[in-house]
């Protein structure tokens, strides 16, 4: 990989960038975003060899007539060669927060966010931004019950409310420990409809998937922007589609039966409630 500055405006910005450091804090600062240049910029080699060889995007920040970089914090932002990388990350490999590619255009990734893709109800107003589907769900899963049950002191009356034109009635679904899960999964095996993904619709509400897609929780305090992130590397990108792509199945599949439920809410509902009491545990 080369750096080598094609122009005149290229080269003075580059200089500058290597100017003398008078800190420890500063030079670390230097190396830090030195090397995640350098990361940001094998990767796109690696990843995107074609697009590499062909791109004829700037590997520097713009400068203007003057020579000087367009902003003072010039050296925490990404050149455009970063930003195209980025960009070819989050639409072909895996997704990022739309504050995380905002955020990108002003300052450096340091490391790869990772964004929750999963069923978020459970932050602030999140429940009644779920779809129908989801709602009529959550005293079916772990955790919707135990809001619905001991966080929110109306949760049963909120949830006959809303399904109270669909004769749905919140004391005539079983309490999640009352379930054999096993007798439940065999049970959902044997169906042709939709219905056969509830298990997999029940682990997205609990968060309980194993994918780390689905089981991150947004991360309120930071705007959504992401709970927790992976260095720039190899791995961790190979891990990350490879992980988006079974997350990608288990929506799929878990939207499915969303779907299902709300054509016929009032009769899919009712045969939600028979599978459901089917799989009770035998005393």
């Amino acid at each position: 990989m080369s750096l080598v500055p094609s122009t005149p405006a290229e080269a003075i910005y580059s200089l500058r960038q290597c100017q003398l450091t008078i800190t420890p804090l500063k030079a670390l600062d230097y190396l830090e975003v030195q090397l995640n240049t350098y990361q940001l910029l094998a990767l796109y080699q690696h990843f995107f060899s074609s697009e590499w060889s062909t791109s004829q995007t700037s590997l520097y920040l713009p400068v203007n007539h003057e020579g000087n970089s367009k902003t003072v914090s010039s050296e925490n932002r990404h050149s455009p060669r970063e930003l195209e990388f980025i960009t070819l990350v989050y639409t072909h490999l895996f997704p990022m927060s739309f504050w995380a590619v905002e955020s990108a255009q002003e300052e450096r990734l340091q490391a790869i966010p990772i964004t929750s893709m999963g069923v978020d109800w459970q932050i602030e107003e999140g429940i009644e931004n779920l779809r129908m589907g989801w709602k009529l769900l959550l005293p079916f899963s772990k955790e919707g019950r135990y809001w619905l049950d001991d966080v929110e002191p109306e949760g049963g009356e909120w949830f006959n409310s809303e399904f109270e034109t669909h004769h749905v009635s919140y004391k005539h679904i079983h309490h999640p420990d009352r379930i054999d899960n096993k007798r439940l999964r065999q049970l959902c095996c044997e169906l042709t409809t939709p219905l056969q993904f509830l298990p997999l619709a029940l682990k997205l509400l609990d968060h309980e998937t194993e994918n780390l897609w689905l089981d991150e929780s947004p991360d309120e305090m930071n705007y959504g922007l992401y709970a927790s992130s992976l260095p720039w590397s190899k791995s961790s990108i190979n891990l990350l589609h490879r992980k988006w792509k079974q997350a990608s199945r288990i929506l799929d599949a878990a939207y499915l039966l969303i779907e299902w439920l709300e054509t016929d809410m009032k009769t899919h509902a009712q045969l939600l409630l028979q599978l459901w009491t089917r799989a009770l545990k035998r005393t």
